[in-house]
């Protein structure tokens, strides 16, 4: 038996996997580490891995599980909401990039076909790079995040339209390209009609008996099914495999088994696309790239000042700002993932593009290394750059028309955030007669609440201008609903700076921002866990047949107190393993005989420098609340609140 495939294969996925570990110490993408992988054993460096190694099938159906979960991802509603993005920017950056790069090559005499698909894989940008430092930085729904995020959506449809328009390119011959195209074309929006059609009214039924049968590996099975044989109709079609796995991922879209879908094609996603990633980079011929390391820095540098060039002037031609421009320009400027699909699919079809393919995919990788810096750092290049105050018109237009639009509104409830719990809130009011005005910065809840009526605009509830638009100094209330505490506390700290005495309600997640809220002005601050555990805790009481009228009094004293009994928890593992950790935690300890603890009163220990406390003493079976003058004595269980670090250090004082 031939053991050459599974040899490299593992000798692939070792060196992958200590790669991978190296690049996310860096904050480097793992695509990256992969592509490095397959550099280092490719046939022109090391020579590990042959040219004939046959890992292609598994690559192509890494690509095929990319495109399900970006088809997942491809919602009409939020195409719809950001239209003017979506096809708008999106589809002047795709074209504009595409015909000027096009234009170069063909100027350099390359071949056209060539030419054609090096301008289609160059004009995409990187959506797994540019998704993930927007979602890092908190910046997906400001509206930088939002314009980038409109081109990526454009931008994942053109590459479907390049899946279909290459092979046909390529397989037809030069008097029958338009009629290969319109063939392909023609075959492609018969494909998605029957696969929608599937999708529509024959997937929700064998998912309900999936579902039914409630077996993971079945729906595991199924998911990887429908995927695969999308995949394989389409191929079967002459058409890509990879368009397939984007057109059942339509499907499965907007089903109620989405969500489960995407976390179960996650592992063999990620898994096959490295696979993927590493046959790119046994691609690269690394003589070329030493013979052409001079056009490779180069193009890398054109291509970035090119596309950052295009895109900056399509937003500001768009009314957009040159800070919100410029940071937009920044997060696209870069190569993408689908620059080596296209060049994969081509070079499959017999259109290998020789030295230009290495170069191109060279310059690829390079502006993928350095997008993540331009993006974590546009917030200093903004700040190098001198705008003069023009720039702040627009922004002032448009708050001028939401001005124009709430002027009417007197005492009502200015909510920061429309999410479930705004919407909640708002709901509420609306029963009982009472005005709110809301902002919240996604723009799908902003669309489908102007659908209905309400009085919800779209920005960044951080904006003391955009606040002031909305009427704050007229309003009655604030109810901050952000998820965030470091956003809620800069909506707070802004609605201060102008109006001191309006109350403020705060909704967070835990208690664990509590205090520093409070300091800066919170009139009301509701923990969401621990106000759920004191509803749970009620129901709870009542059920064992206690008194309701001293089970509402436990409730307010907790409340009254500040949740003081609901501070802090017994830590898991996944709470071991978080890294600078200011969650409060509890922790038991023994005293031990001649400890420093021992028959000390509890004030008299050195706590000082810390944020721990003594909740309880547990002694003889008893549960004893620590008081002042209270001795300590060995075989007494002292449970402590604080931060984990802080709990370590004062854990000495009881051994």
């Amino acid at each position: 038996m031939d053991f050459t495939f599974f040899n490299q294969l593992m000798l692939i996925l070792a060196l992958s996997a200590v790669t991978i570990a190296f690049f996310k110490r860096f904050q480097l993408p793992e695509s990256l580490g992969y592509l490095f992988v397959g550099i280092i054993l490719g046939p022109t460096t090391s020579g590990l891995i042959q040219q004939d190694f046959d890992i292609a099938l598994l690559a192509e159906i890494g690509v095929v599980f990319l495109l399900f979960t970006l088809g997942l991802e491809f919602s009409m509603k939020t195409i719809m909401a950001m239209k003017k993005e979506v096809f708008g920017l999106g589809g002047l950056q795709v074209l504009l990039t595409g015909v000027g790069i096009f234009g170069i090559l063909i100027a350099f005499d390359f071949a056209l076909l060539t030419s054609f698909v090096c301008a289609s894989a160059l004009a995409l940008s990187s959506t797994a790079i540019v998704s993930k430092e927007l979602t890092q930085s908190n910046e997906i729904r400001s509206r930088q995040g939002q314009l980038a995020i409109g081109v990526l959506l454009f931008q994942d449809i053109a590459a479907v339209v390049f899946l279909i328009m290459i092979p046909a390119l390529i397989g037809g011959g030069s008097d029958s390209i338009a009629s290969s195209l319109g063939f392909a074309f023609a075959e492609g929006v018969v494909f998605v009609v029957i696969m929608l059609a599937i999708g529509k009214w024959v997937l929700p039924h064998i998912f309900h008996e999936v579902a039914k049968a409630r077996s993971e590996e079945l729906f595991v099975l199924m998911a990887l099914v429908i995927a695969l044989m999308a995949a394989w109709l389409s191929h079967a079609m002459d058409l890509s495999m990879a368009l397939g796995g984007f057109v059942a991922g339509m499907m499965m879209g907007e089903s109620h088994y989405k969500h489960q879908v995407e976390a179960d094609i996650k592992p063999f996603r990620d898994v096959l696309l490295g696979l993927f990633f590493v046959s790119v980079g046994l691609m690269l011929d690394m003589d070329v790239l030493v013979t052409f390391w001079k056009e490779i820095l180069l193009g890398t540098v054109a291509l970035i000042v090119f596309k950052f060039l295009v895109i900056y002037t399509l937003t500001r031609t768009f009314a957009e700002s040159k800070n919100i421009s410029l940071r937009t320009s920044l997060s696209l400027a870069q190569g993408g993932e689908f620059c080596f699909a296209l060049v994969a699919l081509a070079s499959q079809y017999g259109e290998s593009g020789g030295n230009l393919t290495s170069v191109v995919l060279a310059i690829t990788i390079l502006s993928m290394i350095i997008a993540p810096l331009l993006i974590r750092n546009s917030n200093a290049i903004v700040k190098l750059v001198k705008f003069d105050k023009s720039e702040q018109s627009i922004h002032r237009i448009k708050e001028e028309e939401v001005r124009k639009q709430t002027a009417h509104i007197h005492h009502h409830t200015l909510i920061c955030g429309y999410g479930r719990v705004g919407q909640t809130i708002a709901r509420f009011l609306t029963q009982e007669n009472k005005a709110y005005v809301a902002i919240d910065d996604d723009p799908i809840h902003v669309h489908e609440a102007g659908l209905a009526g309400d009085p919800v605009f779209f920005g960044d509830c951080r904006k003391l201008e955009l606040l002031m638009a909305v009427g704050l100094e007229r309003a009655s209330q604030v109810v901050i609903c952000i998820d965030r505490p470091e956003n809620a506390l800069k909506i707070l700290q802004a609605v201060r700076q102008k109006s001191p005495e309006v109350p403020v309600l705060v909704r967070t997640r835990d208690d664990s921002q509590s205090d520093a809220l409070k300091k800066a002005g919170a009139t009301v601050v509701i923990p969401e866990v621990l106000e759920s555990s004191l509803v749970i805790v009620k129901h709870a009481l009542l059920m064992l047949g206690m008194n309701p009228i001293r089970v509402r009094q436990r409730v307010h004293e907790a409340r009254t107190k500040g949740y003081e009994i609901l501070n802090g928890f017994y830590p898991g593992i996944s709470d071991y393993l978080l890294e600078n950790d200011k969650k409060t935690y509890r922790h038991a300890v023994t005293l031990g005989k001649k400890c420093a603890a021992d028959q000390k009163t509890i004030e008299s220990l050195d706590f000082k420098g810390t944020d721990v406390s003594i909740v309880e003493v547990r002694r003889d079976n008893m549960v004893l609340q620590p008081q002042v003058g209270m001795i300590l004595n060995a075989g007494d269980i002292v449970v402590l609140t604080g931060s984990n670090s802080d709990i370590s250090h004062i854990e000495k004082l009881f051994h």
